[in-house]
């Protein structure tokens, strides 16, 4: 079961802050569908966003440290300059999701779903539970920061 809000519903909630937030989704716990919204440079730090379906929103330079996205889908989703520090993202959908100079340290993405999602320049060198198989399947390049163990795909672009 899903529970679909308009997007005055959606702002509404997250303006009454991440704890008033972070109650909604205890007693509402199922996917939530909140596509295409704006959350640019939000500060949303510690929220449960677990299970909520955001393809193609516009997190840019959002403050997402220590966040909960377990299970969530960001399908070509932009988080370019994201801060997502202890983040939980295992099992989340990142296909065609922009990372692009994002901060994923001690982030944990165990069985998130990368292919072809951008990591140029995206720092993932203390991040959980990545695999080479995830890896290849996304981008990125020399200036991208790998966990000790994981090679640099070949593919990878290489800056000048």
């Amino acid at each position: 079961m899903s529970v679909q809000l308009s997007k005055e519903g959606h702002f509404a909630l997250l303006k009454a802050g991440v704890e008033g937030w972070n109650s909604f989704r205890r007693e509402y716990p199922e996917y939530l569908v909140m596509n295409s919204v704006s959350l640019a440079d939000a500060q949303l730090n510690n929220v449960d966003l677990h299970c909520v379906l955001l393809m193609e929103s516009d997190l840019r330079r959002a403050n997402l440290t220590g966040a909960t996205l377990e299970r969530a889908i960001l399908r070509k989703s932009d988080l370019r300059g994201s801060d997502l520090r202890n983040a939980v993202l295992d099992g989340a959908d990142l296909c065609r999701a922009n990372f692009s100079g994002a901060d994923l340290r001690g982030a944990s993405m165990a069985s998130a779903f990368l292919k072809r999602t951008d990591l140029t320049g995206a720092d993932l060198s203390t991040t959980r539970g990545l695999t080479a198989a995830q890896i290849n399947d996304a981008f990125g390049d020399e200036r991208t920061r790998l966990p000790a163990g994981l090679m640099r795909p070949a593919g990878w672009a290489r800056t000048a």
